[in-house]
């Protein structure tokens, strides 16, 4: 009978993980944040509340209880902010705008140029993305266009309105997270 309980009880905390997993899920793809920003931010948190929990716990018992690596464990207890890094497509994007301002115009070359868009791509990407899987996500978030052999920057206005409703959206979906783990509200 109890095994019976325990199987149940296993069940329903599978079934509220796997809830919220798509909630996050749906979050990061409407609102354009990275699962990795995502999840160095939970990495931290998880440390956090671990030592706040239990001040005497060594690195190692934290490690042991959270999963993290050992070896991050201390520099997650001491951070203000999570240690973000750009992603592939965030890099190469600094790059076509760094080139882009240094030739002082709004276009790079797709192809055959020493600097071209290509030529970037299989610098930060090489093999684990193509150019054009790379272009239509920078086209999708609003900063290249196809302008004919060259991609464009677009204007950066058009990205700070996708960011402020970003913002509003995410906020929006903590606040019910946050809401639902406060009231219990975990049936459909």
């Amino acid at each position: 009978m109890k095994e019976d309980q325990n199987t149940k009880n296993q069940a329903q905390v599978t079934d509220s993980i796997e809830k919220i997993a798509k909630v996050l899920a749906k979050a990061t793809l409407a609102y354009d944040f990275s699962y990795k920003e995502f999840m160095e931010y939970y990495k931290m948190h998880i440390v956090k509340e671990c030592k706040k929990a239990k001040p005497r716990a060594t690195v190692v018992e934290i490690s042991a209880r959270t999963g993290i690596d050992r070896r991050f464990v201390a520099p997650y207890i001491v951070a203000e902010e999570a240690q973000l890094k750009d992603s592939k497509v965030d890099l190469i994007f600094n790059d076509v705008k760094a080139i882009c301002e240094k030739d002082e115009n709004f276009l790079i070359p797709k192809i055959e140029d020493k600097e071209s868009f290509d030529v970037i791509c299989r610098r930060h990407a090489n093999g684990s993305l193509t150019p054009k899987s790379i272009f239509i996500e920078l086209f999708r978030q609003g900063k290249l266009r196809d302008h004919g052999e060259y991609y464009e920057l677009m204007k950066p206005k058009h990205h700070a309105n996708k960011l402020q409703t970003a913002a509003k959206g995410i906020k929006r979906t903590a606040k019910s997270i946050v809401s639902s783990v406060a009231n219990e509200e975990w049936n459909d």
